[in-house]
């Protein structure tokens, strides 16, 4: 007999593989011609439901297409990446490199990257919330240090560049947006913040000196090191009220001193 382990792990084989049906028929009590269609049962909703994953995921990417055509897609997606965790809401990373290589979206050459904005956007409505940073804490701080301090971006917080114009395909795809419905794809590049700055997760487009500024924060940069990469960057950058603005945006969350660890 064998072990349950390897009892599961045929039956997993199984559902994914329609051929592999026959190894595992004499698990299943009845008639011996009535386990495909059992099988298939899980093995449908296991596509169903991965497709549902990649929908609520991918609403833009979904418009841009149309239903019917994101549906095809999601489920020979899912045929091709079957799902490895129990939370459907860790589902569909992989979506953006599938659409770079998938023949039918090869006439939409932005589409992977707004995949990729989305994807970001979906693990920002997931992330941990973080408290705001409170700068009262800077007040026994001599202000000659604060360029040692390390700041954190909040954990919603993601940045992404791309040669199209995300921030913008972003806006005008919202649910409430009310304007013109005009998208130049020539006005890229783009430096992009996804973010969650209250209930759910938004997008927002970077000047070069905000960006270089945060994303050398991203790698934990010290403040000053940070706001000097950033003024190289771009010479309009606001090197004297940035640090206030990101804070005050909840981008910021922490700012620690040498030799203390990040939250």
């Amino acid at each position: 007999m064998p072990a349950l382990r390897e009892l599961q792990h045929a039956l997993g084989a199984a559902i994914g593989n329609a051929g592999l049906t026959a190894a595992v028929t004499p698990l299943f009590r009845g008639a011996p011609d009535a386990a495909p269609a059992r099988l298939a049962v899980y093995r449908g909703n296991i596509v169903g439901n991965g497709i549902d994953a990649l929908v609520a995921a991918y609403p833009i990417v979904r418009k841009i297409v149309g239903a019917e055509f994101f549906e095809a897609t999601a489920r020979e997606y899912v045929r091709a990446h079957p799902s490895t965790s129990g939370d459907l809401n860790e589902y569909g990373e992989a979506l953006a490199t599938f659409l770079a290589a998938f023949p039918h979206t090869s006439d939409l050459p932005y589409l992977p990257d707004v995949a990729r904005m989305e994807w970001l956007a979906h693990r920002a409505y997931y992330a941990a919330d973080s408290a705001p940073y409170d700068p009262s804490r800077l007040t026994g701080l001599p202000p000659e240090r604060w360029t040692e301090l390390r700041p954190a971006l909040a954990p919603a917080c993601a940045l992404l560049t791309s040669g199209w114009p995300l921030a913008h395909i972003w806006t005008v795809h919202q649910d409430d947006y009310a304007g013109a419905f005009d998208v130049d794809l020539d006005a890229g590049p783009d430096r992009v913040l996804v973010h969650r700055p209250r209930w759910r997760a938004e997008v927002c487009a970077l000047a070069a000196g905000d960006y270089r500024f945060l994303a050398s924060v991203q790698k934990c940069a010290t403040l000053g090191d940070a706001l000097e990469a950033a003024a190289a960057e771009d010479s309009e950058f606001d090197a004297a009220t940035a640090l206030a603005r990101w804070i005050e945006a909840g981008v910021i969350v922490e700012l620690a001193e040498p030799g203390e660890e990040l939250t």
